[in-house]
């Protein structure tokens, strides 16, 4: 049996540093069958990754060059069907925004610990919370991995 979770849109606020990193991430531990995207809520539309998001990247071996900031719209939301958000603001505003999509938006770190489930925004901050941040995403998405990954009979 294959799981239905094919297309997934990950969304945080600029779609510069932290959904870049996640979508990357997932895209390559998922593999070429899973459409997976980004979005900002309040998107740096055609901007490319920040910096420090560009840096982690390279170091995990993910070139992040040729990203370019997206705003999310109706259609990229109700297409997906699974939406990973940062925190509990952009899981209220997407859930305005879409109102069907309900029960396919959930937190990033939602199996992280029930104390660290939201994913801070590094934007204006040092290099080393840059990096926090980074793994913190990392450690997220490995949670989810158990639950995305494809299963045949």
């Amino acid at each position: 049996m294959s799981i239905a979770i094919r297309r997934i849109l990950v969304l945080c606020e600029g779609n510069h540093c932290r959904s870049p990193l996640a979508e990357a991430l997932l895209r390559r531990a998922l593999g070429p069958a899973s459409d997976v995207r980004s979005a900002g809520l309040r998107a740096l539309v055609g901007e490319p990754a920040h910096e420090e998001t560009r840096r982690q990247g390279m170091e995990l071996g993910l070139d992040l060059s040729t990203h370019r900031g997206r705003q999310v719209t109706l259609d990229l939301a109700k297409r997906a069907d699974l939406i990973l958000v940062m925190d509990r603001a952009q899981k209220a505003a997407c859930e305005a925004l879409a109102p069907s999509v309900r029960g396919r938006v959930f937190l990033l770190g939602h199996w992280l610990s029930p104390d660290r489930p939201e994913i801070a925004d590094p934007i204006r901050r040092s290099a080393a919370d840059h990096r926090r941040v980074g793994a913190h995403i990392q450690g997220a998405i490995q949670t989810w991995l158990p639950r995305l990954a494809r299963r045949t009979p």
